[in-house]
């Protein structure tokens, strides 16, 4: 589904303003060249609200005024992020979808080293897959490059490594965030040298075992 930033923060989640494009039927889970399809009519209409826009009329502009959508982010996590967005497997080698990090270094010092990811880089792979002609060419060029192609490279403005949310809901609401500092970060020895000497921030952490938001109770009258 697609929320509206133009609208104020406390309406735009809102069933009621929530557009609703789509459902992947089951009863499996699709692969990702299958979701592509799926994909494919939705971004033909955004590009072409982007390019051509709509004329609607308003209280203001009886006679209409051009109006233009563009899509600001993808909002999934992080299986869901690796089809929409066509990154390899969320359990490839190479797992990250905004640097080249590796499974091995994600909980060493070499992590914060690791280059970054470029969205002309991913664009060009993903037309380098779009050609292979066979299942197994296409698989071999994954294994490789970590990359497929996506149908949001078709729209000029989108970049495909920064407009593609890293999985906002395990990290922020199931706390995930705080696991990954208390079980990776805190293993690298570059940031503190005992537990006597920790860094601030991570005592921080470790008093904040909790940061997901509370569940709020309604009770009807």
């Amino acid at each position: 589904s697609f929320s509206i930033c133009n609208l104020p923060p406390e309406y735009r989640y809102r069933t009621s303003n929530l557009l609703l494009t789509s459902i992947l039927p089951g009863p499996k889970e699709k692969k990702p060249d299958q979701i592509q399809r799926f994909l494919r009519p939705i971004i033909s209409d955004l590009l072409r609200l982007w390019k051509h826009g709509i004329i609607v009329p308003t209280t203001s502009c009886p006679e209409g005024c051009l109006v233009r959508v563009a899509l600001v982010a993808v909002v999934c996590d992080k299986p869901a992020a690796h089809k929409i967005g066509r990154f390899g497997s969320h359990s490839h080698t190479y797992l990250c979808t905004g640097c080249w990090i590796t499974q091995a270094d994600k909980d060493k010092p070499d992590s914060f080293i690791k280059d970054a990811c470029t969205n002309a880089e991913q664009c060009a792979c993903g037309e380098e897959y779009r050609k292979l002609t066979n299942l197994t060419a296409r698989h071999n060029f994954v294994k490789l490059h970590v990359t497929r192609f996506t149908q949001l490279s078709r729209l000029p403005y989108f970049d495909l490594i920064n407009q593609v949310v890293i999985d906002p809901m395990h990290n922020l609401f199931l706390s995930k965030f705080t696991f990954h500092f208390q079980s990776h970060i805190t293993t690298v020895s570059c940031l503190f040298m005992s537990r006597s000497r920790k860094d601030p921030f991570l005592s921080y952490l470790d008093s904040k075992q909790d940061i997901s938001p509370k569940p709020q109770t309604t009770h009807l009258t």
